[in-house]
């Protein structure tokens, strides 16, 4: 259901979550108000508007937190894919300078390694959550020509440490990736989230109900659930329209293109 909800448009998960809770406050009142100790008069109406408000406040204020831990999340993960692609540029770079076959035995592989990133990896993550074998593959074909070095004295020697540093550096990044596809919001924001609108819902169904007082709480329903349904597109990096992209291994990729030509 939650796979099926990320396929809409941004626009429309933002509108679904709008007109599910303004539904529910227009719908909701039909059945509360039918119990006997629950109908409203102008006596209760008063105190539950009262009420009513505070509670909006409340349940805004825990939205708009659960909203920047969303977004902190998604910038961290965009960070690491950034992170990414430096240091396999980096690695590159290193490459050209080491020499000694190097540049024509290591930048294919390396190359590789990135183009399967974005070819075979990145579907894998976006439609199973997972890394892709063959991107394992030719991460472990060029990792074992990185160890199979064997640097000069002088000036090779200094740039092979830094070929392995940064090397592990890349491995690190990788790793950090794939472990990010599992970062989300916990169980325990969304529960929080879930008591907090329907206590709001309960306790606003309860109000006398007129025409215009019905426009004017599903209107604020609406607001508060085109909120929700931001924090729920935020939420999973890697589903949903706005998922973070390669883009940034996909510049670098060119950059080892074009550096490949010189």
């Amino acid at each position: 259901m939650i796979d099926r909800l990320y396929a809409l448009p941004d626009w429309a998960l933002l509108a679904f979550w709008a007109a599910l809770l303004a539904g529910l406050m227009v719908a909701l009142p039909f059945l509360t108000q039918r119990m006997p100790w629950l109908r409203p008069n102008p006596e209760n109406s008063d105190f539950v508007l009262r009420l009513q408000a505070t509670l909006f406040t409340i349940t805004s204020f825990v939205i708009a937190f659960t909203l920047v831990q969303a977004e902190f999340n998604f910038r961290k993960v965009d960070a690491l894919i950034s992170a990414e692609a430096s240091h396999i540029n980096r690695l590159d770079r290193l490459l050209v300078r080491y020499g000694g076959g190097a540049d024509d035995d290591m930048r294919p592989l390396l190359l590789a390694y990135a183009l399967s990133v974005v070819a075979h990896e990145w579907p894998e993550l976006l439609a199973n959550g997972r890394g892709s074998d063959k991107t394992q593959q030719a991460f472990v074909g060029f990792s074992r020509g990185v160890l199979a070095l064997e640097p000069g004295p002088g000036r090779q020697t200094n740039i092979h440490a830094e070929i392995l540093r940064s090397f592990d550096a890349v491995a690190e990044a990788r790793d950090g990736r794939l472990n990010a596809v599992t970062v989300s919001l916990s169980a325990t924001f969304w529960q929080a989230i879930l008591f907090a609108v329907v206590i709001l819902l309960f306790v606003s169904s309860l109000v006398e109900r007129t025409r215009f007082r019905a426009i004017v709480m599903g209107c604020q329903m609406a607001v508060l659930g085109a909120f929700i349904g931001f924090v729920f597109i935020m939420d999973q990096p890697f589903k949903g329209q706005s998922a973070v992209d390669p883009q940034a291994i996909e510049q670098i990729i060119s950059t080892i293109e074009g550096r490949k030509g010189r």
